[in-house]
Parts: C-alpha cells; structure tokens; sequence
C-alpha cells in the first residue's frame, strides 16, 4: 500500500471519528435536555416516554463509542503501515545503491514493452473471440489486462520492480548488518541485455554474495529476476 493511499485512508478514519464524536455530543446534549424536561413534569406517561428516549440515546452513544474503538484500531494499524512505507521510501532514497536503482529502472521498461505489447495483443483476442471464448482460453488476469491503460500498466510496474529492490536489499541486510561497502556489486549486462546484479556486499556484522538469474521475456513469459543472496 503506497503512502498516499495510507494518508488518504487515515484521512477518512479520522474523519469518521470526529464525525461520530459530534454526533455524541449532540446526543448528550439531547438527552440532558430531556432529564431536564422530566424533572418539570407531573404526568407519569410522559415522563416514560422521555425516560424510553433516553435510554434509546444512551443505547446509540455506546455503538458510537463502540465504532470508534474500532476505528482507533485501524487507525493505529494504518500509523504502523504508514511508519512502515516511510522507513522504506527513506531507504530507498538514501541508502540504496545507484545500481540497484539502475536495475529497477531497466525492469520497468521490459515489464512495460511487455505488458504493453501483451495487452494490445489479448485485446485483438478479444475482439474476435468475444467474452465467453476470451474468457474459456485466458485467465481472468489476462481480460483484466486488456482494460488497463498504458500509465496504469507503468505505475504497477513501477511499484512491484521498487518493492523487488527493496526486498532484495532487507535480504543482503539481514546477512550483512548495516552495509559498509556496495562497491563490489557490478551491474553486468545478463541475457536479453538486461542490466543484472552481482558481486559481494560487506557489512558491519558479515559479507553477503548476490547472484542474479534471469528468465522469461520472450513469447507469453515475461521477464522475471531471481536474486540470490548467500552468506559467504
């Protein structure tokens, strides 16, 4: 879940509390003004019937104040998600090497030529196919596919090739300790000349081997990476 969508989600959580805390203080204000009114009266049926409206009220601000314990809850999930993404947002900006950037890159051109070309492809399928047909022969992925727009294929993209990166990186971390050296990883040109990933990485608490292994990006396969990381 990027940050704007988190922000965007807390924005409304919050949105929702404050909104059922007005209507809390309105319906405390109502039912004081009806304990008020029964203080005045004589008539036992009326006074039941406020009685009635206010227990109705009361009954109303305790699902509200139960709602919003809820609400809290997601709230607080969110905060926690969105520390997440930022700790990671940070990491990439400041601590990734230029090569692993680099790669990044170089992936979301291919898996935007692909997915591209795929679509306009599946979208001539489907043209002389027809739903049913189209949808007995592909995936329901793939008909999805063929809706998407070019900057909705490139942000997806964009998103799954940064989260790779940013995966490959807590990996190497996880052997290395904090990172001390990255100047051993050489970006080398690998099959389909794609831009790959090898080398050693040193950190404070080890030495860390990466191997990168390409595959796809030919016929229906798209190009995908596997990245190995080894304690050595």
């Amino acid at each position: 879940m990027t940050i704007e969508t988190l922000n965007d989600r807390l924005s409304k959580a919050n949105d929702k509390v404050a909104k059922k805390l007005n209507t809390i203080a309105k319906k405390t204000a109502l039912m004081e003004k009806k304990q008020n009114q029964i203080t005045k009266m004589d008539d036992e049926r009326e006074i039941y019937g406020l009685k009635c409206d206010i227990e109705w009220l009361q009954d109303d601000i305790n699902r509200l104040n139960d709602e919003i314990k809820e609400t809290k809850k997601t709230i607080t999930k969110y905060e926690a998600q969105l520390s997440g993404e930022i700790e990671k947002e940070s990491i990439f900006l400041k601590d990734i090497p230029e090569s692993m950037k680099a790669m990044q890159t170089e992936l979301v051109e291919v898996w935007d030529e692909f997915d591209m070309g795929r679509r306009n492809t599946l979208r001539a399928e489907y043209f002389n196919l027809g739903y049913s047909q189209f949808i007995r022969k592909y995936s329901y992925y793939e008909y999805e596919l063929i809706s998407k727009t070019d900057e909705e294929i490139h942000n997806s993209n964009m998103k799954d090739a940064k989260a790779l990166i940013i995966n490959l990186y807590y990996r190497v971390r996880n052997i290395t300790g904090e990172v001390t050296d990255w100047s051993n990883i050489c970006a080398e040109q690998g099959t389909h000349g794609f831009t790959v990933l090898n080398g050693i990485v040193i950190g404070k608490e080890g030495k860390a081997k990466v191997e990168s292994i390409l595959a796809g990006g030919y016929n229906i396969q798209r190009l995908h990476i596997r990245v190995l990381v080894h304690s050595i």
